[in-house]
């Protein structure tokens, strides 16, 4: 405890030194003890409020803190500068509501990883563990206020992926480099990520996963258009206004791609299955997945085309996900038995998918 303790206090010193450069004019700056907030868990996200007096004013400022993991996370790298830049252009030239980024610092020098730095947004986000179906901020809400919810969430997507890419200058973003295909790049990510980031070479059989990819891969369609797409969308990604229950912001945006936007709306729908699952029930005021189409068309004015196909694709990456964290819990030492990695939520859904399509 102590050990934590004295790095939380070095970690607030060098930080302090650091703010004191991006706040020349800042006397007496005083950093708070640094806390997590409830979302934000792939990547280290702590709160901290600075407070300096300036000209002889007290200032403050409540902000995030959101650095590339110090250990072993569940993606193979993470680009805090495609986070930055995404939150910056939509920030500075469309509506999608986003935390206005400060600054970024890519030397990891500094803290020992990259980081960026934002404000802090005073909203709430439904969280994954306990599944906010069973508990919490959605649970408590009511039926009118979850659908305004949903509403409100959908309304930003649409935002989000009418919004022009390329005059954004969003090529930075995977699958906007001229030498990437759009089209093809989302799941060629997804394979290298199953096959060398989990597997332990070619022998290492993930069943289900296998043959998902062989579907994805063999069936995979021409998109009718291609937009950024946010990439972890669910609602546990979104800070809501506490009171009017809108979007405050959209966060998260390390798995954000250019590509079909059909994948955003299927990744809302399988993310919100998977916390039903695990609270055991549904929610009034939650859309069916006919209803949630048919707000994105009511929305966009845009038919939505190959929800089939892009529910196994957002199935197939979630479940790849808690593969990878199973697997390396169980090689840490966490007793994961076997029955686990079959029966969890994901691969059962992915074997329903399969059957459906045949």
């Amino acid at each position: 405890m102590a050990s934590e303790e004295n790095d939380e206090i070095e970690i607030r010193r060098k930080l302090t030194d650091w703010l004191s450069t991006k706040l020349p004019h800042a006397d007496a700056l005083v950093l708070s003890e640094l806390h997590k907030p409830g979302a934000g868990e792939s990547s280290d996200t702590q709160l901290f409020t600075a407070s300096w007096q300036e000209a002889g004013q007290p200032r403050s400022l409540d902000a995030v803190l959101r650095c590339a993991p110090t250990e072993d996370g569940p993606f193979p790298e993470y680009d805090l500068a495609m986070q930055y830049g995404v939150m910056k252009a939509l920030g500075e030239h469309t509506r999608v509501p986003v935390p206005e980024v400060l600054w970024l610092e890519e030397d990891a020098g500094v803290l020992g990883v990259p980081f960026l730095t934002m404000k802090a947004v005073d909203a709430q986000a439904p969280l994954d563990f306990p599944p906010y179906h069973g508990d919490g901020f959605y649970k408590d809400a009511t039926p009118d206020q979850r659908r305004h919810m949903w509403r409100s969430t959908v309304s930003a997507l649409v935002e989000q992926h009418a919004a022009d890419w390329q005059k954004l200058g969003l090529d930075f973003v995977a699958g906007g480099a001229p030498e990437q295909d759009p089209r093809t790049h989302a799941l060629g990510y997804w394979r290298y990520y199953l096959e060398d980031w989990i597997k332990q070479g070619k022998r290492d059989p993930a069943p289900v996963f296998d043959e998902a990819l062989d579907y994805l891969e063999q069936n995979r369609p021409d998109p009718e258009r291609i937009a950024l797409c946010w990439g972890d969308a669910k609602l546990g990604n979104v800070l809501y206004d506490r009171a009017t229950r809108d979007v405050a912001a959209v966060i998260d945006w390390e798995l954000a791609t250019i590509g079909d936007p059909g994948a955003d709306l299927a990744s809302l729908r399988v993310s919100d299955l998977r916390a039903q699952d695990g609270a055991g029930t549904c929610l009034k005021g939650t859309p069916d997945e006919a209803e949630l189409i048919a707000l994105y068309e009511e929305l966009s004015g845009r038919p939505v085309r190959n929800f089939d196909y892009y529910l196994i694709f957002a199935t197939f990456w979630r479940g790849s996900v808690a593969l990878k964290v199973m697997r390396r819990m169980r090689e840490q030492g966490a007793d994961f038995d076997d029955s686990m990695f079959e029966n969890h939520f994901p691969v059962r859904y992915l074997r329903q998918l399969l059957d459906a399509v045949g």
